[in-house]
């Protein structure tokens, strides 16, 4: 059971981390100036926001109900891949404040052209990978009504 509150603790921090690295102004900053879909960003923030005030309810169930122990378990894997891509997304963020501040880089024109050409294919998957795992965690928040699980005030 103390590793059950553990896992539990630690999917509920990683979630508050998230929904704060979401709303960071570097976040914000970067899908301003790529016109990345911000909606997405703000519906992903909602639905990780959705599935935290569940989880003490799932700790309490997971020994009584092996699928809501599962769903835990599973969701914990889809939490390490939401950081995994956030802090992807975080990297190109500090990236693109580095470059701006540091105007005196002497790439040629080649070399600048072809990161140019990497950077704009990361930034078209991006949104992509963002919905990708919006989709799965949408399915978390679709399974905890069917696991009959209940908000609980945080």
């Amino acid at each position: 059971m103390a590793g059950a509150l553990i896992g539990e603790a630690f999917i509920s921090g990683s979630i508050q981390v998230l929904c704060d690295r979401i709303t960071s102004p570097e976040f914000i900053d970067l899908f301003r100036q790529k016109k990345l879909d911000q909606p997405l960003l703000m519906k992903l923030k909602m639905t990780l926001l959705t599935l935290y005030v569940v989880l003490n309810d799932a700790e309490k169930k997971q020994t009584e109900n092996p699928a809501v122990r599962e769903w835990l378990d599973e969701l914990k894997h889809a939490v390490f891949d939401a950081e995994d891509l956030l802090d992807e997304i975080n990297y190109e963020a500090l990236r693109c404040k580095l470059e701006g501040e540091d105007q005196t880089h002497k790439l040629t024109n080649k070399v600048w052209n072809f990161l140019s050409t990497s950077r704009n294919h990361f930034y078209q998957s991006m949104n992509a990978k963002i919905q990708n795992l919006l989709q799965r965690l949408e399915d978390f928040v679709k399974l905890k009504t069917a696991l009959e699980m209940k908000s609980e005030k945080v």
